[in-house]
């Protein structure tokens, strides 16, 4: 989807279809004009009831043969409108436009108060992009929806250099989402890790060398590197692992022999299918744990995205990748095993397999000494008991940071809630014959006993996202279709930009 931003008048657009959003309890002029445009047909539509601007309601108007399709899509109360609000009515129009032929589109730009223009025509194209997104790679038939090409945004003639640079950045930010999403759909029989290798590989050879290098780490180079945890992980399949580095540098040294700015590191799961390995688990929804590699989707492409933004910092992408099967040469329940760190791990449930990978790579990220390090697991079903499948947990050890990322989860839409790391449950992962265990001895809280786990690893200010409740859409949501959602790409990508200012 293509956007051209444009202070044409309404009766100067060549287009099939228009989108105006309206609020729920105010006219302005620029309703005022349209519908004098329309023959007063939306005051009609107000005063009967049939149309008043309430949030998740669209109504079409069919014009002559001179004039396009209007598309009333609401808003609903002015008090409550926010950029998460015009997300949602976003998606909202684009769904109701792919349901009408039209290729070709035009939507005003609404007002929303206490925002920046810029901020509002990223936010609006954002959800248009995502809301028309669609997984079919698999698809034989043809697709009955239209593919809409390109949506004119119409704007006052003074907005339009810092509406083209909203529009310029949401369209970044959707493509690196949508490509998230299709490594996330992807089949495991595609998306293994040797694809995901290839995936980064063809990320870095869109940009030069000196702004993003790669190198991937097969079996060999990660047997020398002593990464016990993520070998243990995959000893049960036939797919090699790789451990994926991806170093983007946006603010290098100055001068050769200099000292470049701070490193943030961000490290992903990567486990492209998850058995359970010989912890099996049960059969149910067992075909979507493809997509607990969705970590590893968001921090490959948000490397990409914080590249074409060209963002002022310097970050590493740490990916361990493996499947985790049951085999003969599989890791058993009981086995200790020997992390990169040095710290021994009893393997009490191998199911508990996200912890150990994300433990060597956390391990490895202190090799940049970075500023600081986030990780992207679907690690637990705790934290969907917990917060349900729209909300991130966040554990953090640096409350500066964590605070900047709720101010960052607020402009986004994409929630998350600070969680607690607590001294009394860390008793709970400690083993009777190595140093740690994977799965704590006390049932409830697993969610905190992962993440106490993970703290092991790290010296540095760190914090862990457990996306295991929205990483994946088991019902359809505004601008998030049923499967993977790219979560927290967006969330991460609007941290990074005022993390560098």
């Amino acid at each position: 989807m293509n956007f051209q931003i444009t202070a044409k008048k309404i009766q100067d657009l060549k287009t099939d279809a228009l989108v105006v959003f309206l609020p729920q309890d105010q006219t302005n002029t620029q309703e005022k004009s349209l519908d004098k445009w329309c023959g007063g047909e939306i005051s009609h539509l107000r005063e009967t009831g049939d149309f008043t601007g309430e949030g998740g309601k669209t109504r079409v108007l069919f014009q002559s043969k001179t004039r396009p399709r209007l598309v009333l899509v609401g808003l609903g109360k002015i008090s409550t409108l926010s950029l998460e609000t015009l997300r949602e009515a976003g998606s909202l129009a684009v769904q109701t436009l792919k349901n009408l032929p039209v290729k070709r589109a035009a939507a005003m730009l609404p007002k929303i108060p206490r925002c920046r223009v810029r901020d509002t025509a990223q936010a609006l194209c954002e959800a248009m992009m995502l809301g028309a997104y669609e997984f079919t790679h698999y698809k034989t038939a043809k697709k009955d929806k239209q593919e809409i090409d390109t949506v004119e945004i119409l704007v006052e003639k003074n907005e339009q250099r810092e509406v083209s640079t909203g529009a310029e950045d949401a369209t970044i930010l959707g493509r690196a989402v949508v490509a998230a999403r299709d490594l996330g759909n992807h089949p495991a029989n595609i998306a293994t890790p040797a694809h995901l290798a290839q995936h980064a590989q063809d990320l870095s050879r869109k940009f030069p060398n000196k702004v993003l290098r790669i190198k991937i780490l097969n079996r060999p180079e990660i047997e020398r590197e002593n990464m016990g945890a993520l070998l243990a992980v995959s000893r049960g399949s036939d797919e090699e692992p790789k451990f994926i580095i991806l170093e983007y540098y946006g603010k290098p040294a100055r001068r050769r022999g200099g000292k470049s700015g701070p490193v943030i590191a961000l490290v992903g799961k990567g486990i492209t299918f998850d058995s359970g390995g010989i912890n099996l688990k049960p059969s149910e929804k067992m075909e979507e744990m493809k997509y607990d590699m969705a970590g590893a989707a968001t921090v490959l492409e948000t490397i990409r995205a914080a590249a074409e933004l060209k963002l002022p910092l310097n970050l590493v992408g740490l990916i361990p990748a493996t499947e985790n099967l049951p085999s003969g040469k599989a890791t058993k329940p009981g086995d200790i095993i020997r992390s990169r760190s040095g710290k021994t791990i009893e393997i009490v449930n191998t199911d508990a397999e996200g912890r150990l990978v994300l433990a060597d790579a956390l391990d490895f990220a202190k090799q940049y000494q970075p500023k600081l390090v986030i990780d992207f697991a679907t690690l637990t079903g705790s934290i969907m008991v917990a917060l349900g499948d729209d909300i991130i947990g966040a554990f953090a050890t640096g409350e500066k940071y964590l605070q900047a990322l709720e101010s960052a989860a607020r402009a986004t839409g994409e929630k998350i809630w600070p969680m607690p790391f607590d001294k009394d449950y860390e008793p709970f992962i400690k083993s009777d014959f190595a140093d740690l265990r994977n799965q704590a001895s006390f049932r409830y809280g697993d969610a905190i006993h992962a993440a106490n786990f993970l703290k092991n690893f790290v010296d540095y200010p760190w914090i862990h996202l457990d996306i295991a409740g929205t990483a994946w859409a088991t019902r359809d949501k505004p601008y998030r279709p049923k499967g993977a959602t790219g979560s927290g790409l967006r969330l991460v990508i609007e941290f990074l930009k005022r993390f560098s200012k």
